[in-house]
């Protein structure tokens, strides 16, 4: 009896260690992938040469590179409808669009399969980033990828020295600030892309503005105001997001 038993927990130990294997296996297969589609990204915009003419701004340099890494990704991948770039942090990717939310998920900019997904676009919203509020998605991942980054915003002294986002599309680069960061339940309303009513539309941007954990200097909204939202997984509870929002300045 007592060898039976032993023998029934050294299998239940064996299922549990190619249980552990097989977990191990499955996350290692997926950071890898993530990594390989990374490298894939910096490879390209690492690899632009610019001829800066003499006086050029930091924007106009900034713009010109990401104009450039912009038609070189649209050229693999039609879906590509900006580039997202954060100072102080390694986001500097495509972003991409499709007809749902879910297919670049898992997809890579070559539309292959990539655990980490990519940055994309909601599908709801104008690809050229007119709307009141573009909404941004991204993984948030347990390596230092996509909008795992983002977690820095919620942090007062890093979100004050690095609030600035820019966004490129084919007419040139937009220049964000940040005024808001919060973890939220995922249900919860901030994700509102248009409104009809301007009086609404500005007592909603600063309901977001004061959800923030962080205290930041964005001015006043107004009935022009344009705002992007990132959102990625956040992990304080069950079912919870990470938003950040930044207002554009120019």
């Amino acid at each position: 009896m007592k060898k039976a038993v032993n023998k029934f927990i050294e299998f239940i130990l064996i299922v549990i260690i190619i249980g552990c294997i097989a977990i191990i296996g499955k996350r290692g297969y997926g950071a890898l992938t993530t990594k390989m589609s990374e490298r894939e990204i910096n490879k390209i915009t690492n690899s632009i040469n610019m001829n800066v003419s003499q006086g050029a701004s930091e924007f106009d340099i900034r713009e010109q590179k990401s104009l450039a890494a912009l038609k070189k990704f649209q050229q693999m991948n039609q879906d590509v409808k900006g580039m997202i770039e954060i100072p102080g942090t390694w986001v500097y990717y495509p972003v991409m669009q499709s007809d749902d939310n879910e297919f670049y998920l898992d997809r890579d900019v070559k539309a292959e399969y990539s655990e980490g997904g990519s940055i994309f676009m909601d599908a709801e919203n104008n690809s050229d980033f007119s709307d009141t509020n573009t909404v941004i998605y991204g993984h948030h991942m347990w390596i230092n990828s996509m909008f795992t980054a983002l977690d820095e915003f919620r942090k007062q002294d890093f979100a004050e020295k690095n609030n600035v986002i820019y966004i490129t599309d084919n007419d040139g680069m937009k220049e964000y600030h940040v005024f808001s960061a919060y973890g939220t339940p995922a249900d919860y309303d901030y994700r509102t892309l248009e409104f009809s009513d301007p009086d609404e539309k500005i007592e909603y941007l600063n309901k977001l503005k004061n959800k923030s954990e962080v205290s930041l200097d964005s001015g006043e909204f107004n009935k022009d105001s344009q705002i992007i939202t990132l959102s990625t997984c956040a992990y304080d509870f069950d079912d919870w997001r990470l938003a950040v929002h930044a207002v554009r300045v120019k």
